[in-house]
């Protein structure tokens, strides 16, 4: 059936995206070591082709600097913690049609590559 006879719910329903956060968790006691330049560029030549490949679902964010502030109850408590077995690097926002295809986008990711690294996935809204 094309569009011009569909029920406006069924289009707006077989087109309708939810959004979801990707949150990228590095664990806390990684090496000290610095990667070398030829691995700094094979890791941003991997994260930009992974980019362009969801240009149209992905909308990178930006790095987190360390530290931070906790609110609870209405004041701030000390947070970040040391003992976190994890540390929260980064984020994404996806914008996709389910969350079957957001894992698709995940686990394509390059994060998939670091030891111990991870990729969050949180739908947004209601």
């Amino acid at each position: 059936m094309d569009d011009a006879k569909r029920p406006e719910t069924e289009i707006l329903m077989s087109t309708a995206t939810s959004k979801y956060l990707f949150l990228y968790r590095f664990p806390a006691g990684a090496p000290a070591t610095p990667p070398s330049p030829e691995q700094m560029q094979a890791q941003y030549a991997a994260w930009s082709a992974w980019k362009a490949t969801f240009a149209a679902e992905v909308t990178p964010g930006e790095g987190l600097k360390a530290g931070g502030a906790v609110m609870r109850a209405g004041a701030v408590v000390d947070g970040p913690y040391i003992e976190a077995k994890e540390v929260l690097g980064s984020y994404a926002f996806v914008a996709t049609h389910s969350m079957a295809r957001a894992i698709e986008i995940a686990a394509a990711c390059p994060i998939n590559t670091i030891p111990g690294a991870s990729v969050e996935i949180r739908e947004l809204g209601y």
